[in-house]
């Protein structure tokens, strides 16, 4: 990572794998292990991220002590106020969305779980049905004056290489329009990040086809979504293969941000998203399947 500035914000996705026990109650022992939080705490350090949507988290008892003992930590040895939110909805053991942030950065606030993302649910009465995880949303507000404010919107639709899992993430994507359109009426100014589970039907021909259709349909969403290229072609590995299933969508005309592309980081990229062989990296199986996704955005109001 290059040394951050204070004249942009860095935000970040990052599914955690079953945070913070890593791994489901049915996989196999010693496939992974709980996460690491010293290990944790000193990458997101490294990182120099101000917001960082999670993925994955459960909502246990253990998992709000992993909270507490993560913006404790990045308190401590930053000298900064760290804050998290994590998705009231949702059974303890279910997958939660978080957001973690640098409170001395950033403001963020109006949290709200939308329903639209969850494509098991009919309103706002049912977000978090069939287990399934509506988006996250928050608005963001810098700290410094004349600062960036934007909508963030942290998502996690549903897996599964099948062609109905597909159908469900398409219809998740349909929805963007009618999630963002009460917000647009604020601020025109919108991210749409985190784990889309873009992994096709099974064959990589179908995830292909998935990718495409997701950029193409979601520049059709009110008022209009960039789906920003990500620096490396992975951003996550199974069995052995990278994939691409995280992304961030900026609404168009964003001008805050600037950059072209996205930056994976981590073991992704220093595999350089070539088929793994043999033991995998430690941050593997200590901190998640998934790699940081980074997305620069400049610290100013254009509106």
């Amino acid at each position: 990572m290059v040394e951050s500035s204070s004249a942009t914000l860095r935000v970040a996705t990052w599914n955690l794998r079953w945070f913070p026990v890593g791994a489901a109650p049915d996989q196999p022992e010693g496939s992974a292990e709980p996460t690491d939080l010293d290990w944790l705490i000193c990458t997101l350090r490294w990182m120099q991220v101000d917001i960082l949507a999670i993925q994955e988290s459960l909502a246990t008892p253990e998992a709000t002590q992993a909270w507490e003992t993560l913006t404790n930590q990045l308190s401590k040895e930053t000298g900064d106020t760290w804050r998290w939110h994590r998705q009231p909805c949702g059974r303890p053991n279910d997958h939660h969305l978080g957001l973690l942030w640098n409170d001395s950065r950033v403001a963020l606030s109006k949290f709200d779980s939308l329903w639209q993302f969850n494509s098991k649910a009919t309103s706002a009465r049912n977000p978090c049905t069939s287990g399934l995880r509506p988006g996250q949303y928050a608005f963001v507000q810098s700290r410094q004056k004349n600062g960036a404010n934007f909508h963030l919107i942290g998502v996690h639709l549903k897996s599964g290489p099948t062609v109905f899992a597909v159908e469900q993430r398409q219809k998740a994507f349909n929805r963007i329009d009618k999630a963002v359109a009460p917000l647009l009426k604020q601020d025109r100014d919108v991210v749409i990040l985190g784990d889309f589970n873009t992994m096709g039907a099974g064959d990589r021909q179908s995830q292909k086809s998935e990718l495409k259709y997701l950029r193409r349909f979601v520049r059709k969403e009110n008022p209009g979504f960039s789906d920003l290229p990500v620096q490396l072609q992975c951003s996550h590995y199974f069995r052995g293969r990278g994939g691409q299933l995280d992304h961030v969508l900026v609404a168009n005309g964003m001008k805050e941000v600037a950059v072209e592309s996205v930056q994976v980081t981590g073991y992704c990229a220093l595999a350089d998203c070539q088929r793994i062989r043999g033991d995998y990296p430690l941050a593997y199986r200590r901190l998640s399947d998934h790699c940081p996704v980074v997305l620069e955005i400049s610290d100013r109001n254009d509106d």
